[in-house]
């Protein structure tokens, strides 16, 4: 997993954010394919149809999905050097997509927090707006550290701090909420909900931060959204046949037995 992570980070320094985001498809492939072969779950006949067939033709749609967004995804790609990061971080456009995501953030927290609001969209679009400001910050940070190794160094620039900084703050919280969905709601349905909500939002940031889809033709644009659609429907299909995990029941003590004797 931390093989995995490191190469997730080191690809963001080479590609297109747009690009990258959505790619989070085959990992959902391949948990449910190598789950299949070395967890080799018992099936009943009478459940083969709805589980396997349907997690199958999920794997076929992210596939297609995952093949488009290769296709017809953005291929500029900028350095990722201070001067061209401080510049969009100052963008009007970026400012104000950050002014919207704070009021929607904070009106989002205040109904999961005073209001008990604890529906599984609210806490994973509060998920997905953290998560969209630590792809961005992830891409500056490893950016700017390929740079510095390749020989520009990137590390005196006062904006790599500031970019190491809220990636770690964002992520921290971010897995915080992700603990916070996993003890109310079952991991299948987490991991799809997630996908699709985090994967949407992330691209917008991207696409507003570095100007991904600029100079791409509508054509280009509107078949990257297709795959990025039949990816999600297909991480839907796979995640939705898993089955869900027995709840976890606490041990109880004698001692903490109520006492059948007492009047």
């Amino acid at each position: 997993m931390l093989l995995g992570e490191l190469g997730v980070f080191a690809s963001y320094a080479f590609a297109p954010l747009s690009l990258i985001v959505p790619l989070g498809a085959v990992s959902v492939i391949a948990s449910a394919i190598i789950g299949i072969i070395f967890i080799k779950e018992k099936w009943k006949p009478k459940d083969f149809l709805r589980r396997y067939v349907l997690s199958f033709v999920g794997c076929g749609l992210a596939i297609v999905g995952t093949y488009l967004l290769v296709t017809f995804a953005p291929n500029s790609h900028e350095k990722m050097t201070g001067e061209n990061i401080t510049k969009h971080l100052v963008s009007w456009p970026f400012l104000l997509y950050m002014l919207v995501e704070i009021i929607l953030f904070c009106w989002l927290l205040y109904f999961y927090k005073e209001k008990n609001a604890n529906n599984i969209v609210v806490i994973l679009l509060l998920v997905a707006l953290l998560g969209s400001m630590t792809v961005v910050t992830v891409k500056a940070v490893a950016g700017m550290l390929v740079l510095s190794i390749q020989g520009h160094l990137q590390l005196d620039y006062p904006i790599f701090y500031v970019m190491c900084v809220c990636m770690v703050a964002t992520a921290v919280y971010q897995a915080t909420f992700l603990s916070q969905a996993s003890q109310m709601y079952d991991s299948s349905l987490i991991a799809s909900v997630g996908y699709i909500l985090s994967t949407t939002i992330a691209i917008t940031a991207g696409a507003i931060f570095y100007l991904d889809f600029i100079g791409e033709d509508v054509l280009h644009i509107c078949m990257f959204a297709l795959g990025c659609l039949i990816a999600f429907v297909g991480v839907f299909l796979i995640t939705r046949n898993r089955k869900k995990a027995v709840p976890f029941e606490p041990y109880i003590s004698m001692d903490a037995m109520p006492d059948e004797g007492a009047g």
